[in-house]
């Protein structure tokens, strides 16, 4: 795939992939402004990706280009970037799911059918499909990441349906030799990332953790989405088996949305709190506040994992390539520190 453009398919044009598409068109056009992470990965550069397809459901977003899409209700980000014309009209997307309360009274669906769907990531030459939609959506999720095998796509799965480690999944993917990568993305500097690096950071000067916990207050649809029940407590048992991957030992922690704040908008506030023990047990207690934005914390991770999944398939690559997924998810096939997922995806994609 090097020296030609790599075209994605926008599955879901909600916050996260407005920020997505606003930090590509605002990179690909000013490469020297500060603010991205890797300016080259696998060889390309972000203006070597080009938007090829963008469906979703809301009847909002349906039939609009996309630089007039991302901007319209119930999408909460911030308008960074004045996004030109690009001739790509958000296409209806599936649900094959019931939506929740909190979906329902939010979102007024449009809905179409698997098999155009495939066809239309097909007649687009779509090389990368990102799903961006909302979490708890699992059967489309599947839907899409069928869909998108069959019109010879990879996959980047955002969301905590276990696609990239299914190994049912990952080995369908793999016998037509393509990408799956997932899976729920871990933000640049969110509250996951946050916990899990002081984590280290503690071990690093000898201080165990012993007790920890990380509560989010945020706004925006996937918080409002995450407050149903049953979505909030498998969200929660993700974000804390995550943490828990940076230690050897045990120790008690809790992490999980704790409330919906409507005007916080597409920002989150993390609160974290450690407890550890020191020399002869002495005691340590550290609390820390972050305020995020969910939609910058994820620009710079999918930029990246799209350049580096064209990268691994030019190389042969298929399946789930898992220092792509270690670097980029909370939910992955093996145990990786931060650190060291970190480190490896660089030492390979972007020397």
């Amino acid at each position: 795939m090097a020296g030609r453009r790599i075209r994605i398919a926008i599955i879901g044009v909600g916050n996260c992939a407005s920020a997505v598409i606003q930090g590509l068109y605002y990179y690909s056009t000013n490469p020297e402004k500060e603010g991205l992470w890797h300016p080259v990965v696998g060889g390309y550069r972000v203006s070597d990706i080009e938007i090829a397809a963008a469906v979703d459901i809301d009847a909002r977003k349906v039939g609009k280009d996309v630089s007039e899409a991302v901007f319209s209700e119930p999408n909460t980000f911030e308008k960074y970037f004045a996004i030109p014309k690009t001739g790509v009209v958000v296409e209806r997307g599936l649900l094959e799911d019931e939506l929740n309360p909190y979906l329902a009274s939010t979102v007024k669906p449009l809905k179409r059918d698997r098999g155009s769907i495939v066809e239309y990531l097909r007649e687009n030459r779509v090389d990368i499909a990102v799903n961006m939609i909302s979490s708890g959506l699992d059967k489309s999720s599947l839907a899409y990441a069928e869909a998108a095998r069959e019109a010879g796509a990879s996959f980047v799965n955002t969301t905590p349906t276990s696609i990239a480690t299914s190994p049912v999944e990952t080995e369908k993917f793999g016998e037509r030799g393509l990408i799956v990568v997932g899976d729920d993305l871990m933000s640049q500097l969110g509250g996951t990332a946050l916990h899990r690096g002081l984590v280290a950071f503690l071990k690093s000067r000898g201080v165990k953790p012993v007790k920890s916990y990380q509560l989010d207050v945020g706004g925006g649809l996937e918080t409002l989405n995450t407050m149903y029940e049953d979505l909030r407590d498998f969200k929660k048992q993700v974000k804390t088996s995550s943490i828990v991957e940076e230690v050897e030992e045990g120790w008690e922690v809790v992490s999980g949305t704790t409330d919906y704040v409507d005007f916080l908008g597409n920002n989150r506030t993390t609160y974290l709190q450690f407890s550890a023990k020191g020399f002869m047990g002495g005691d340590f207690t550290i609390n820390v506040s972050l305020r995020s934005n969910d939609g910058v914390n994820a620009g710079n991770i999918i930029l990246d994992v799209v350049r580096a999944m064209a990268k691994a398939r030019e190389d042969g690559l298929s399946g789930n390539v898992r220092e792509i997924s270690n670097y980029g998810f909370k939910k992955t096939l093996e145990r990786k520190r931060i650190a060291e997922a970190t480190i490896i995806f660089e030492s390979k994609y972007c020397r």
